[in-house]
C-alpha cells in the first residue's frame, strides 16, 4: 500500500500527535500508530514517524534547550503539547538542514495557536526565537 503524500504541515501535525500519544501511552510505536489511525483517523507517513522518532531520540537534549531558554517556566510546568510543539521546531532547526529555521518556528506558532492558549503562543514564540538568535544553525534564505 502506498502512502498518501502529506503536506509538510500535515506531516508535522501527525508527528505532534504521535509524540503526544507516546507520552501518554506506554505502548510500542506500532501500537501507538495503529491507535492514531483508528482513534483519531489520523493520517501519517514515514516522514511523520521519522520526525517523531528523531524528537524522541533527542528528548533530553531538546528538554535542556527549552529549559535554558525558559527562565520563567520550569520544564515540569510546561504542558506536554507545548513541549512537543517546541521540540519538533527545535529538532528541525538542529537536525533538518532542508527546513529553514523560520519555517520551523512559524509552523510551531501555527500549532500553538491551534493547540495552546494565547499566553502559550507568546511563550513558545519567545523560546524558539531566543534559541534561533543565539544559534543560527544554517543559511537563512532572504524572505
Amino acid at each position: 500500500m502506498t502512502e498518501r503524500k502529506l503536506t509538510r504541515h500535515e506531516m508535522r501535525e501527525a508527528a505532534l500527535l504521535i509524540l503526544f500519544q507516546m507520552k501518554l501511552n506506554p505502548e510500542t510505536l506500532d501500537e501507538i500508530l495503529e491507535d492514531c489511525k483508528e482513534s483519531f483517523e489520523m493520517e501519517y507517513n514515514s516522514q511523520s514517524v521519522k520526525l517523531a522518532k528523531g524528537v524522541a531520540e533527542h528528548e533530553d537534549e531538546l528538554n535542556g534547550i527549552i529549559e535554558s531558554y525558559s527562565p520563567s517556566r520550569k520544564l515540569d510546568r510546561i504542558s506536554y503539547i507545548n513541549l512537543a510543539i517546541m521540540k519538533i521546531a527545535l529538532y528541525e532547526m538542529k537536525y533538518c538542514p532542508s527546513v529553514p529555521d523560520k519555517v520551523a518556528i512559524n509552523e510551531a506558532i501555527e500549532f500553538a495557536k491551534e493547540y495552546a492558549d494565547k499566553t502559550d503562543v507568546r511563550f513558545i514564540n519567545g523560546v524558539l526565537n531566543s534559541y534561533y538568535k543565539d544559534n543560527p544553525t544554517k543559511e537563512q534564505p532572504d524572505a
